[in-house]
């Protein structure tokens, strides 16, 4: 009895099935499992704010946290970036400037070989330092005016108040019981009333207000009233015309007290000798000198005491007559405004 010999032709064959068994145990030896993100940390919440100093706090992520990055804006056009790292769920961020705005985000950081990865940042939270003292009211706001009136909302606009820090925003009132009472407010000298009544005469002032809380007096008033219930949608339609180039706008209102305007259109005659330009909030489409408005998504649906506007401009050789027998959904004839 002798060992048998290995040839030439089984020495490969060998090696190849060694290295086989070598490979299965190490691809064996290591499962494959992808790496899990972090539950999303809570929004930051400020729970302390001084003119120099922030304090926030958020909710505790479950799973292996190693610690929390705290991302923060602090000036216009500026990116996020790191501004520290917590163990804790609180931060407080110091050596601030008074009466200056800060966003702060929170972003969980986990453990190494956790099979889990960095969350994504949480919501943001905006917050102002407080200002300094000051005792000074803003000047006087100029007399407010109504605009975009409808059957349950109107805008008001002013401005003209100054403050020796600045103007931190405005307060719109109305009379209840026979006492200005604040009724919306707005950072800026434009301020939303919404949940009108339709047919209703409103009296209005404005109160200009600084980060200090302390108060102008009170505009001169402003009295509007909001418009009827309509049975129907209703639109408009202008032409301006300059040279051989016109630009037609139209206004699609829906002033009914509960239909809900969706999907609409509104059709036109344009000569197929008109070239057209471009559109804003619709597409134009043609056939033959017929024409049809279709809205945009975002101007689609008009929901009760809404409105949406689009237009579009157009270039038509002389004597050519200009667009008409605008119609909203090709049976509500526009007026032309």
């Amino acid at each position: 009895m002798h060992d048998p010999v290995m040839n030439s032709h089984s020495l490969p064959r060998l090696l190849g099935l060694a290295m086989a068994v070598v490979v299965a145990a190490t691809v064996a030896a290591s499962p494959a499992t992808a790496a899990t993100p972090l539950p999303t940390p809570g929004m930051p919440v400020a729970t302390q704010v001084t003119q120099t100093s922030i304090t926030i706090t958020w909710a505790a992520v479950a799973g292996p946290v190693k610690d929390y990055t705290i991302q923060v804006i602090d000036g216009p056009l500026v990116p996020w970036y790191d501004l520290a790292h917590s163990t804790t769920t609180s931060f407080t961020h110091s050596g601030l400037t008074p009466d200056k705005v800060y966003e702060y985000r929170v972003i969980a950081n986990a453990q190494a070989n956790s099979g889990y990865t960095t969350s994504s940042p949480s919501g943001y939270n905006v917050v102002t330092t407080a200002p300094l003292p000051d005792s000074i009211p803003p000047t006087k706001p100029a007399t407010p005016f109504a605009y975009s009136v409808s059957t349950v909302a109107a805008t008001i606009n002013t401005n003209g108040s100054t403050d020796n820090n600045r103007v931190a925003g405005y307060w719109v009132q109305r009379q209840v019981n026979g006492v200005w009472t604040d009724w919306a407010t707005n950072s800026v000298g434009t301020v939303y009333l919404n949940n009108l009544t339709p047919s209703t005469t409103y009296t209005v002032v404005v109160v200009a207000f600084d980060p200090n809380g302390n108060r102008s007096v009170r505009s001169d008033p402003v009295t509007f009233t909001t418009r009827a219930i309509q049975p129907t949608p209703t639109c408009r339609n202008s032409i301006i015309t300059y040279g051989t180039q016109f630009t037609v706008t139209v206004t699609v209102e829906n002033m009914t007290a509960s239909t809900v305007l969706q999907n609409w259109t509104v059709t036109f005659t344009l000569p197929t000798a008109d070239v057209l330009g471009g559109a804003f909030n619709a597409t134009v489409t043609r056939a033959g000198d017929q024409a049809t408005a279709t809205p945009a998504f975002y101007v689609a649906t008009i929901n009760p005491g809404g409105a949406a506007t689009f237009g579009f401009s157009a270039t038509a050789p002389a004597g050519s007559p200009p667009p008409s027998r605008f119609a909203l959904n090709g049976t509500i004839p526009c007026v032309t405004a």
